[in-house]
């Protein structure tokens, strides 16, 4: 798989699905979370609250992983992205900006709350801009055989290095 074939599959899918799995760990104790995402590039923003245990989990450990699926009813189907990387809140204003202006055009929804002040001011006093960012992404497509994965490490948002094909990892 070339670089750009693994691009174009991992953005597919990111496309399509609205929700991540976010695994985190705190203390020996791992929890997954469903969050609704959008991609900017190979960061991937998500809003939540900072209570939440989640990212509660984040703040003492920031190091994750990342599941990105969608639905199928067969195991020949099956196609998605695992993750590990690290997540927490958007530090600058241009970085909320991109992820916010990201986030907006994958759920437009979302732009409503903004036109709503009482609404905008009541949600974002509860929930936060994050960012997951991979270290690592594997590419899983079993229409290509059980298990076909194809692997790449991840450095500063971009791949460093080539898809790596791994069988029945």
């Amino acid at each position: 798989m070339t670089p750009e074939e693994f691009e174009q599959a991992t953005k597919q899918i990111t496309g399509q699905v609205s929700t991540m799995t976010l695994a985190t760990c705190d203390g020996g104790i791992p929890w997954a979370a469903d969050v609704y995402f959008a991609a900017d590039g190979f960061n991937f923003i998500f809003f939540s609250s900072p209570s939440s245990r989640h990212c509660r989990n984040l703040a003492a450990n920031p190091v994750c992983a990342v599941t990105i699926h969608p639905n199928v009813t067969s195991w020949r189907e099956i196609k998605g992205i695992q993750m590990e990387g690290t997540a927490g809140p958007v530090a600058t204003v241009l970085d909320k900006a991109r992820g916010l202006a990201a986030y907006l055009q994958k759920f437009p929804f979302a732009g409503e709350l903004l036109g709503n002040t009482t609404a905008t001011v009541r949600a974002f006093s509860k929930a936060a801009l994050y960012v997951f960012r991979p270290s690592r992404i594997v590419y899983l497509d079993n229409s290509q055989g059980f298990g076909t994965r194809h692997c790449v490490s991840m450095m500063d948002g971009s791949m460093d290095g080539l898809p790596e094909r791994e069988k029945g990892a």
